[in-house]
């Protein structure tokens, strides 16, 4: 029998040999109480060695601690940060949408509290950095200081020399020796947190090899992702050479032997028992699905960053000069400003339509494709992508296909095909993404098979984007869901913004218009 006593900060334990367990643990007594005989105090290596004896001790974090922030946590959360609290190396795989960032920050500020841990390195996708990790950090660890490690290599050292409580980086930062040197200098990072964590299923890559170089034996390290081995059973083999090594053979080759069978000289499929090959790799862990997690709002909306290329910034910098040149010499009507935005869009999605020829000039838009890839990749259920323009829809079948079945719903294919689709999307394994204009989704629509739907970019329209939503948040959906926003400048953040306060009208088309004449090209 085991309780616990709060304002002593101590466990109170009824065992059959009280004498042993006080001579293991520190700051512990036995106990002359008709209930408990043994008192111990309620830390991090007590419970660990409790644990260690068949004693089933809770994480003290669930009992001392304030859980600061914005919202309470939830009973799942919970659980993940007792879990990442107990384990110096370990995974959280559980799926999108399920809040492992709130829990692994409310796990590592525990620890920073109760001083097993300085700072802290989060090694995360560039489209998050901003929009998940730092803006998560200011909703609940609003008293702890963080910091983006992005830019250029001197303001990237430069951060690195600030006094901060987490440094927030992505593995391409990671990578550059000098920025893996001086955080290794530091000498005080005790804990790496490393976001979509299959980013590193493959040791022969660069980032791997840095992260790889950077982890000291005695450093904390979680690995945070829902898709371990979204490709084949053999990506978890080097994830758990970070986390568990003992647990899989030295050499890739051998790892694949025990998991995939080979078919042709170059064809391979995962064997009968490679899940639980897979599964006693990738320990220790904790998982939660979405439709566990009785705690979480039934949608979840989330913002990420991607950023632009050179040829779109050249093409918004061309663009912005002619607007000043319009500001300085006609008066600019609604109707202008409107027209102006829609190429500004456009040029962000990385596919500009000539009114005369009604053709579609490509621009690289290589981080956002990447940024929409992620996502998709993570979705534990079907996808369905808004995009807001016919040219890059095509573009994006194009790319998209090349690693998912792919639908397309717009304007240009039949009522007849676009039924088929949606038959096929509702009822089949294929297509798993949908490709949708939004003046297409229409109402009664159903897509309840799908648990992620991603602005690809911004709308205009509230009713549409509310239609959107509704598409998959209505009768017969049975899983909680996910609505992402890509952005890459400041003018699709305003009208995301504009549209979800139902203020976007004619001035405030003008204000943007105005604000992106005047200011930067990608401010």
């Amino acid at each position: 029998m085991i309780a616990v006593d709060v304002p002593s900060k101590s466990l109170l334990l009824q065992h059959a040999d009280p004498l042993t367990l006080r001579s293991l643990l520190k700051h512990s007594k036995v106990l002359d109480h008709g209930q408990y005989n043994l008192a111990v105090r309620h830390s991090l290596e007590a419970t660990k060695v409790l644990r260690n004896l068949g004693v089933a001790a809770p994480a003290p974090i669930k009992y001392h601690y304030r859980w600061p922030g914005k919202f309470k946590p939830g009973a799942h959360q919970i659980v993940m940060a007792e879990f990442l609290t107990l384990h110096r190396r370990g995974f959280n795989l559980s799926e999108m949408g399920t809040e492992k960032t709130a829990a692994a920050l409310w796990a590592a500020d525990w620890l920073m509290e109760n001083k097993h841990i300085r700072k802290v390195l989060i090694v995360a996708p560039l489209s998050t950095l901003e929009r998940v990790w730092l803006s998560e950090i200011f909703a609940v660890l609003m008293h702890r200081r963080a910091g983006i490690v992005h830019g250029s290599r001197e303001y990237r050292l430069d951060m690195l020399r600030m006094d901060m409580d987490f440094y927030i980086i992505n593995p391409t930062g990671l990578a550059i020796d000098s920025v893996r040197k001086a955080i290794t200098m530091r000498g005080d990072i005790d804990l790496v947190i490393v976001d979509e964590a299959s980013t590193y299923c493959n040791a022969s890559t660069r980032q791997y090899s840095a992260l790889a170089k950077l982890l000291q034996p005695q450093q904390r390290l979680w690995l945070l992702t829902g898709t371990p081995c979204s490709n084949a059973p053999t990506d978890a083999w080097a994830l758990a050479r970070l986390v568990s090594p003992e647990r899989v053979p030295k050499y890739f080759g051998a790892f694949r032997q025990q998991t995939m069978q080979q078919l042709t000289q170059y064809k391979w499929s995962p064997k009968p028992d490679s899940t639980r090959i897979v599964y006693e790799a990738l320990q220790p862990a904790v998982r939660f699905r979405k439709e566990d997690c009785k705690d979480l709002p039934p949608v979840t909306v989330s913002a990420r960053d991607c950023p632009l290329t050179t040829e779109q910034t050249k093409a918004l910098n061309a663009m912005r000069k002619e607007m000043q040149v319009e500001l300085r010499t006609k008066q600019i009507t609604a109707v202008n400003a409107a027209d102006t935005i829609t190429k500004l869009r456009q040029i962000l999605c990385g596919s500009v339509r000539n009114p005369l020829t009604d053709e579609y000039v490509q621009l690289d838009h290589a981080p956002r494709l990447g940024v929409l890839m992620e996502c998709i990749a993570e979705a534990a259920a079907k996808v369905f992508v808004i995009v807001p323009f016919k040219g890059i829809i095509n573009v994006l079948e194009k790319e998209v296909s090349k690693v998912y079945s792919v639908g397309v719903l717009n304007g240009d294919v039949s009522v007849a095909k676009r039924n088929e689709i949606i038959v096929n999307f509702k009822t089949q394994t294929d297509p798993h993404v949908l490709l949708c204009h939004p003046k297409v989704m229409s109402h009664g629509l159903n897509l309840t098979e799908a648990d992620m739907c991603i602005f690809y970019a911004p709308i205009y329209s509230n009713d549409q984007a509310q239609q959107v939503v509704e598409r998959f948040n209505r009768s017969g959906q049975t899983r909680p869901m996910t609505v992402i926003r890509i952005g890459g400048h400041k003018l699709e953040w305003d009208i995301y913004k504009l549209i979800e306060s139902r203020r976007l009208g004619q001035q405030q088309v003008l204000d943007m218009y105005k604000d992106i004449a005047l200011g930067g090209a990608s401010t």
